[in-house]
């Protein structure tokens, strides 16, 4: 049987920044290339930074202390900002900071929490969490054999961030600015991000509409042109409890990876059944910007609205569109109620687009569709290398397994 690692205080090995932590109002913040972070992760994206380097955050207060639904210690590495809602530390010279996100990630904190309305880590309470302390060394390989996993989900993560920009990107071009004809007029032979015998289909002069000048040939119309609902309600007992289930809380803000999901067997009211590749559209304060493309089949909340395109080839135009900040504001100024504002099918369905002739949202669907096919299996691999990192976990900080093992099995091996 191993003997356990010696244990210590949080507060002893760290160094602790939360005087350096400013918080913004959502109003106040300018978009920009930063992460914002709160006590769950990244809220927002702003236009400056606090921080440069490796830092753990670790949650101050919400619910999420409790229910632990998603990680109440994570790391932040380059430059970001802090509101007041997450704590940051890093080890000093008994630890390391990798390690310590880790252990806290396997830590029982309830009984470090206070407050019942609202459960609260204060500083003092989050200082005198124990937690098990091998040697430097010992931290180090923990953190690298499970930073190794953590390293591959986040490079799935940025990948999938990159492709949605990049589809973004050529979207705004073909659909938006209408930048391939605008070259065409002045005389381009043709435009780099679309095919050639697309560029020389495009007309060379543009149409008065309501909308602005337009291509000629192409038209004004609404979503429903291109799109349909699909409202398939369903009570629990008609659901299997492992079934998925999408919430709001699930939903990342302005990303349509949904990388998340819950299981039906928690559910106790009625639900919208979703299939796979069909797109959710969070209508509840719609300011948040929760729209994404579903993974696999289930069932969501029925405050998200659930539809696709008319025709698989306006599928890519359809996402675009319908997670657009455009869009977004649309819904949101059509949106009833004050204190919970909703949006609604019908007014989303009204929403005016510039629609292009089939073949080129055909053709924009194929260049786009395998991005979205990526980040699709990009979940799924990143779910499975999270459930390793998540076995290994608690044998590593036993000190049942010890990474010195793993390597000097691999060596007999080899």
């Amino acid at each position: 049987m191993r003997n356990a690692w010696p244990r210590a205080k949080l507060g002893d090995v760290t160094v602790n920044y939360d005087a350096r932590r400013v918080p913004v109002r959502e109003a106040d913040r300018k978009p920009g290339p930063y992460p914002y972070y709160g006590a769950s992760g990244v809220v927002d994206h702003v236009d400056d930074y606090l921080f440069d380097g490796l830092y753990l955050l670790i949650a101050e207060d919400g619910e999420n202390l409790r229910t632990r639904q998603t990680p109440v210690a994570f790391l932040a590495n380059g430059r970001f900002w802090v509101n007041n809602h997450a704590h940051i530390i890093t080890g000093n010279e008994r630890a390391d900071t990798r390690y310590l996100c880790y252990a806290l990630a396997a830590a029982d904190i309830g009984g470090y929490l206070t407050g019942s309305a609202m459960p609260k880590l204060s500083q003092l309470a989050m200082n005198a969490i124990e937690l098990p302390l091998p040697s430097l060394d010992d931290q180090r390989g923990i953190a690298g054999m499970l930073g190794a996993l953590d390293d591959a989900i986040e490079h799935n993560r940025r990948t999938s961030r990159a492709l949605e920009r990049l589809a973004r990107a050529i979207f705004r071009a073909w659909f938006v600015d209408f930048e391939p004809v605008h070259a065409k007029a002045t005389g381009a032979t043709s435009f780099l991000s679309m095919p050639q015998n697309i560029f020389d289909s495009l007309p060379t002069t543009f149409t008065p509409s309501e909308l602005g000048p337009i291509p000629d040939e192409w038209s004004v119309g609404v979503l429903r042109n291109v799109s349909t609902e699909h409202r398939e309600q369903v009570t629990p007992k008609d659901v299997d409890p492992r079934t998925p289930y999408i919430g709001l809380e699930h939903m990342p803000r302005r990303s349509v990876t949904l990388a998340e999901w819950g299981q039906a067997g928690k559910v106790t009211s009625g639900k919208l059944r979703f299939r796979a590749r069909q797109i959710l559209f969070g209508k509840l304060r719609p300011y948040f910007h929760k729209v994404g493309i579903a993974p696999l089949d289930g069932v969501c909340s029925t405050d998200i609205v659930v539809f696709g395109p008319t025709s698989p080839e306006w599928f890519s135009f359809l996402l675009e569109h319908a997670s657009s900040n455009d869009f977004v504001s649309y819904t949101n100024a059509c949106s009833t109620g004050t204190k919970m504002p909703r949006t609604n099918w019908g007014d989303m369905s009204r929403y005016p687009v510039v629609k292009p002739p089939i073949e080129l949202a055909e053709k924009f669907n194929e260049i786009v569709s395998p991005m979205f096919d990526w980040i699709l299996e990009a979940i799924f691999e990143s779910r499975k290398l999270a459930e390793l990192r998540d076995y290994l976990l608690p044998k590593l900080l036993s000190g049942y397994v010890r990474v010195r093992d793993r390597a000097l099995l691999d060596e007999e091996n080899t």
